[in-house]
């Protein structure tokens, strides 16, 4: 009898791989392979959302930024840029608790201990209340305290003053949505992000409602950034009431707030702190650097390079980031084959990729900066080179930082990034003074290409040997 060619072959196994991946019910779980099964379909699934939900951000950011730097102009819209950045390090504040409670949800669903769940749920969540309370009360000591024009180099009389009501406004934003975020990581934990994103899809919409309304109603940044962060808030919400529905046993309460569990977090979740530290150095000081030296007008240009850049970045990290959970999931299982070939596969796809995308961003990334900045931002291509080697580099490490994740072998990704971020820092003071942009990209790919790119890989060969 004849065989039918290879090519058909595998085109017919790719289509059928496809259905599996696609349909809507779900898969007898009982087995190893019907547990492999589902992961692949509610990874395809969560992936095929979280494109979709960001492809609309993307969209509506096309016609955001523009708007909203036409309204607020070049100088208050890099002030915002700058808040939003400062803020994000009080997002340290959780000790790294929220990274501790996605491995810890994992765990027991791998174990199917509903009691587990409930209590590490309910733990995190009002700790992280409290904290926020504690966070709210060293901000509003520090509104007043830190000498902020000076440290913004604010020239203008008018952001001088509406510069303590616009950090205000982001404080209070981030109050609210802190203990929130516990429900992201409760849907990836359970391997439901796919729910996720359709609220995300929801809020997108609702935001780039609220965001006319504020412009049409002529509002100050302030009220910009109550309106944009409020409807996050509720959106979050509603999707928080919807896991409680779908999943009753994480919805949080007092009387389950566990002692020995918020010890089992902190032992777990002070490593990840140390590594969210590092990455925050990386990625956000530069923002302060940069409004030092070379005015918070600068800063407009790096947030539409960021901007620009989210795009690739979006799409290469979207490939892995449903099954970092699942590789947790896995090990709790027992089913490390699947751990192991599902990681290398989907290494090397987000290789390929990230190579791709390097090549378009020389091409694109100037007319994609001047479409997001109505022609104020220019960088050239010498500079979106640097930014697509940087892309790659990155993306390889990301790979290993979600695999010692799953494996809970943090300290190992501590004493790197910690290392990573201090010489980061210092080529930056160096670099950003005579070169700009381009110094700061130069600072930020040193030692991800030199160090960390081998290094990682050889750390991790125990882990995926057969």
């Amino acid at each position: 009898m004849d065989q039918a060619p290879p090519g058909p072959q595998k085109t017919q196994g790719a289509l059928r791989r496809l259905r599996e991946s696609l349909r809507l019910r779900s898969y007898d779980t009982s087995t190893e392979e019907g547990r492999a099964l589902e992961r692949n379909r509610r990874g395809a699934w969560t992936t095929l959302t979280n494109i979709v939900a960001r492809a609309l951000e993307a969209t509506l950011s096309l016609v955001s930024i523009p708007l909203t730097i036409g309204y607020l102009g070049k100088e208050r819209y890099g002030l915002w840029m700058a808040l939003s950045s400062l803020l994000t390090w009080a997002a340290l504040a959780d000790f790294g608790m929220l990274r501790g409670l996605q491995n810890r949800l994992s765990d027991a669903y791998g174990r199917d201990d509903e009691g587990e769940a409930r209590r590490a749920m309910s733990t995190a969540f009002f700790a992280l209340g409290g904290l926020a309370l504690g966070v709210g009360v060293l901000f509003a000591g520090a509104l007043f305290a830190v000498p902020w024009v000076r440290l913004f180099n604010l020239k203008d009389p008018e952001l001088q003053r509406e510069f303590v009501p616009a950090l205000a406004s982001v404080v209070g934003v981030f109050l609210v949505q802190f203990p929130l975020r516990t429900i992201k990581q409760a849907y990836a934990a359970y391997q439901k992000g796919h729910v996720a994103n359709l609220f995300s899809i929801a809020g997108s919409l609702l935001g780039i409602g609220s965001l006319l309304l504020i412009i049409r109603l002529r509002l100050g940044l302030p009220w910009l950034i109550l309106a944009s962060g409020g409807v996050a808030s509720l959106v979050t919400l509603l999707n928080g009431l919807y896991l409680a529905r779908d999943l009753p046993f994480l919805r949080p309460g007092l009387r389950y707030v566990d002692g020995s569990t918020l010890r089992a977090l902190a032992l777990v979740s002070a490593p990840m702190m140390l590594f969210e530290v590092g990455s925050l150095m990386i990625n956000e000081v530069q923002m302060i650097i940069i409004a030092h030296e070379r005015g918070v007008s600068a800063v407009t240009d790096y947030s539409v390079y960021l901007k620009v850049m989210s795009i690739p970045l979006f799409l290469v990290n979207v490939l892995d980031s449903p099954y970092v959970p699942m590789y947790r999931e896995a090990i709790a299982r027992g089913d490390r084959r699947w751990f192991r070939e599902m990681f290398h596969r989907l290494q090397w796809l987000k290789l390929a990729l990230s190579l791709a995308l390097a090549l378009a961003l020389v091409l694109l990334g100037d007319p994609l900066a001047g479409l997001l900045s109505e022609q104020s931002v220019t960088l050239g291509a010498t500079l979106w080179a640097v930014a697509g080697l940087n892309m790659i580099v990155g993306c390889w490490n990301g790979s290993y930082n979600n695999l010692f994740f799953a494996i809970e072998r943090v300290w190992t990704l501590v004493w790197i990034i910690l290392a990573n971020g201090i010489i980061t820092l210092f080529l930056t003071l160096l670099l950003t003074g005579p070169h700009g942009l381009l110094g700061v990209l130069i600072a930020s790919t040193a030692f991800s290409l030199l160090v960390s790119g081998w290094l990682l890989p050889v750390l991790s060969r125990d882990v995926l040997r057969r």
